[in-house]
């Protein structure tokens, strides 16, 4: 008896251990392989490939994207960098100053016109009473000039809605009470979009957008010689070269074609056929009459502005890369040929006649009058905080003007509007300028307006009208400035 109950506890003892250890397995399954698939799910996967697909729960796919989406979110981030094309003429902060436009703090639901201290054309006067909500601020932002007629703003608009809600929404977070995106009825960017406007771009190609032209303005460069002047010269530089072999060098320096009217038609060809050398990094030693390089300079290399090794003068402007790229010089541009006793530094009104030393400051060249030369370019460059409305000197200024994908901050005001036809003339290829200033950074500008400047005389520089410009009133640093450049130097009417 004892032993049969010993057997049946053997027996009751493995059932529950075996018992123990399935259900050990069963909550292994449950826990590491979750639930059993519902019965539908099953159903569906069994379904045929062309069956009609049953209605999933919400969440068995994620939505797929909207096609009618526009932008993918505007962010204060990215309206900041966009803002950097409107900060040559306007400041942000609170109780900042107005400049060429008038301070934007809290300037959402502001009232239009109504910023103190600031003269408002009166085309923008008119419009006093209304207010800047986000609908009239995106239509003014489009086109400033369509919105308000006369506006002196001279920006020509944000054609990109992206870049317009993203500028509106950065000034709405400049106030004491600033409004977010959604408020405002746009998309917020997500975290990442914001966190990308933020960071500097990744490494690779930039994309330079392209830069609009003014209305009503075309830049074309001179036209090239006809067939006929090329033929021309090429005859009198021939009758030159025979003359040659029988003309001593006083003969020479009195020879017609350094004297109107023969000069005003002489062409570079004609003119180096003698003054080649002029055209070398390496001058001569001594002139043909004697004279020392060192001591034979021209009376505008006397001039405390003029400091530039000598020796590549004319190089520089005529036969360099840059300079056959921009300008369209000729020898007669500088060289008017005056009458010689003009020229002589014994004759110099602020001495007596024939007083100059015996190595003179100056030689018996053909001079050179800066205020009708030199000058038309290398005058000195506008006052930049006080006419042009910028926060300091433009190497200081440009970095706050632009970007990667906008290399030339003259651009950000210099493109469309405040435009002139200045370049249009018959010593510069303004068609060739055009296309380096949009293709290059400012300093295809600044290598002219902001470089070598001649401060002792003050040129005149023509006030040209520009698409849009006020002329209700001439600015004081405008006033008895010519309106056209020197018609000397005007273009073909075919060319324009």
């Amino acid at each position: 008896m004892k032993k049969l109950e010993g057997l049946l506890g053997i027996v009751a003892g493995i059932f529950f251990s075996l018992t123990a250890l399935i259900a050990l397995m069963v909550i292994a399954t449950l826990i590491y392989k979750g639930p059993a698939r519902h019965a539908t799910a099953v159903a569906q996967s069994a379904a045929p490939a062309d069956a009609a697909p049953a209605t999933q729960p919400e969440t068995a796919a994620a939505p797929a994207p909207t096609a009618e989406v526009k932008t993918a979110g505007v962010s204060v981030a990215a309206g900041e960098k966009v803002f950097k094309k409107c900060k040559a003429c306007h400041t942000v902060d609170e109780g900042g100053k107005n400049t060429t436009g008038p301070n934007l703090w809290d300037i959402l639901d502001r009232g239009i016109a109504a910023h103190e201290g600031f003269a408002y054309s009166d085309g923008m006067s008119a419009k006093a009473g209304d207010s800047w909500d986000v609908a009239l601020l995106d239509q003014y932002l489009t086109k400033p000039k369509d919105v308000v007629p006369g506006t002196k703003m001279a920006f020509a608009g944000l054609p990109k809605e992206e870049d317009r809600q993203n500028v509106i929404v950065y000034l709405a977070s400049l106030s004491a009470n600033p409004k977010s995106a959604e408020a405002l009825g746009f998309a917020a960017a997500s975290g990442t979009e914001v966190a990308a406007a933020e960071s500097p771009a990744a490494d690779g190609p930039v994309e330079i957008e392209p830069v609009p032209y003014p209305d009503g303005v075309t830049y074309t460069n001179p036209p090239a010689p006809t067939d006929a002047e090329i033929a021309a010269s090429a005859a009198a530089v021939e009758e030159i070269q025979k003359e040659l072999a029988t003309m001593d060098y006083e003969r020479a320096q009195y020879d017609p074609i350094h004297f109107a009217p023969a000069i005003n038609t002489a062409t570079n060809e004609e003119c180096l056929t003698c003054h080649q050398e002029i055209m070398d990094h390496k001058p001569r030693e001594t002139s043909q009459a004697g004279v020392a390089a060192t001591d034979t300079i021209a009376w505008y290399q006397t001039l405390d502005t003029y400091t530039q090794d000598q020796a590549s003068f004319h190089w520089r402007h005529m036969e360099s890369d840059f300079a056959k790229e921009v300008m369209n010089l000729q020898c007669v541009f500088c060289h008017k040929g005056n009458d010689p006793r003009e020229e002589s530094p014994d004759m110099l009104p602020t001495r007596a006649a024939f007083s100059a030393p015996a190595q003179p400051e100056f030689t018996l060249r053909k001079m050179v009058n800066p205020s009708t030369t030199c000058l038309l370019c290398h005058g000195a460059m506008p006052d930049p905080e006080n006419i042009m409305g910028l926060a300091g000197d433009w190497p200081e200024a440009r970095v706050d003007l632009e970007t990667p994908e906008a290399p030339n901050g003259c651009l950000s005001c210099h493109a469309e509007l405040f435009r002139t036809e200045r370049h249009n003339v018959s010593y510069l290829k303004a068609a060739n300028i055009e296309e380096l200033a949009r293709a290059g950074s400012s300093d295809s500008c600044y290598g002219c307006h902001g470089g070598r400047q001649w401060y002792r005389i003050s040129y005149p520089y023509p006030r040209h009208a520009w698409p849009g410009m006020d002329d209700s009133e001439v600015p004081d640093w405008a006033v008895n400035r010519p309106t056209e450049s020197d018609p000397e130097y005007a273009l073909p009417a075919a060319a324009q």
